[in-house]
């Protein structure tokens, strides 16, 4: 297994991968289309404190990606991961928890801090990322308004 920066070029594999995961339970997401969720992704990776990280298996197979933003607060540099999965093919054999040690390498060697992220209470998700040692924030609360 090999974790790399996301590059341009491979979007297309990024995008089939996060349409197979997330159109799948527990989500069942309903995007309109490819072209909608190629206009996300690159929404998430072409900032400049965009951090896009895919991991590879033995094989070069892309197998999980964490897509997200570098912020520096006055605890120091976090980062924001807005979308982590894993190949539904490879879930549920420590693939995550894996991927997950070797984003905190990288975010050690380049002086990162912290991680946070947001999920819902009632997906597998939520107990992976207490397993895998992310606490909530009992003080705080992710809110949401629609406004159509």
């Amino acid at each position: 297994m090999k974790i790399q920066l996301l590059e341009n070029e491979h979007i297309n594999v990024v995008k089939d991968l996060f349409i197979d995961v997330y159109s799948n339970a527990p989500w069942y997401d309903e995007w309109k289309g490819e072209e909608q969720v190629l206009q996300y992704l690159h929404e998430l990776i072409d900032n400049k404190n965009s951090l896009s990280l895919v991991l590879y298996d033995d094989s070069d197979r892309l197998v999980g990606v964490s897509l997200g933003y570098i912020f520096s607060w006055w605890q120091g540099r976090e980062y924001y991961i807005k979308e982590f999965f894993v190949s539904r093919a490879m879930q549920n054999q420590g693939l995550g928890s894996q991927f997950l040690e070797r984003i905190y390498e990288h975010l050690k060697q380049n002086e990162i801090e912290s991680i946070i992220l947001s999920t819902q209470k009632d997906v597998p998700a939520f107990q992976f990322y207490h397993k895998n040692g992310f606490a909530e924030i009992k003080n705080n609360a992710f809110l949401y308004r629609n406004i159509t």
